[in-house]
């Protein structure tokens, strides 16, 4: 978790990410260092690059950009 730190920030007891939903770069920088990625359906995947956050299985979209369940903080 700790490598994902430069995109993400502990917000409460789930990871989320800091940059928006149009941060195609920081997406998938963050999912080059991640070791959970695993790739969503096609018809769920929004960027055009695989290897990206954005098209993790372990996104979920929230009003202000996503979060990481994979790798969500037990409180």
């Amino acid at each position: 978790m700790q490598q994902l730190l430069p995109w993400f920030e502990i917000n409460g007891d789930v990871l989320q990410f800091k940059s928006d939903s149009e941060d195609y770069s920081a997406a998938r920088q963050a999912a080059l260092m991640c070791q959970k990625f695993m790739p969503d359906d096609e018809d769920e995947q929004t960027d055009d690059i695989s290897l990206s956050c954005f098209n993790c299985m372990k996104r979920r979209w929230i009003a202000n950009g996503l979060e990481c369940i994979q790798l969500r903080v037990k409180s």
